[in-house]
């Protein structure tokens, strides 16, 4: 299951992904995050990956080109999940990605959503 939540003024968006995601889950995600991106150009993403049980292969296939065609949309992306996700998720995308990336355990979303708020190029106090 995918939840998809928008913030207009922070140009930011949060995808939670739990159990299994069908290609049409996917896809329709997809068709608002672009449309999102569409309106802000670079945006920031937190994902938070609970219970996660995998995908459809097509919404997977869905996701690579998705991820490939979006690699410089993203300013700024928190990752909140289990290490073994954060390990696989860097692995595969990560090289790949032209922004700023955090990883955060599944007990610190708070944190997650506060570095992903915080002004680009400002110092941490």
């Amino acid at each position: 299951m995918l939840s998809y939540t928008e913030h207009d003024n922070a140009q930011a968006v949060e995808i939670s992904l739990s159990g299994r995601v069908s290609t049409e889950e996917f896809d329709r995600v997809a068709q608002k995050l672009e449309a999102f991106i569409a309106r802000h150009g670079r945006v920031r993403v937190l994902e938070e990956v609970k219970d996660f049980e995998g995908m459809d292969a097509v919404a997977l296939w869905h996701d690579i080109k998705f991820s490939f065609r979006h690699l410089k949309d993203f300013s700024r992306i928190a990752v909140v999940a289990n290490p073994e996700i954060h390990n696989l998720w860097s692995s595969l995308v990560s090289p790949f990605m032209e922004c700023e990336v955090e990883h955060f355990a599944p007990d610190q979303i708070e944190e997650a959503r506060d570095w992903l708020m915080w002004p680009e190029g400002a110092a941490d106090v």
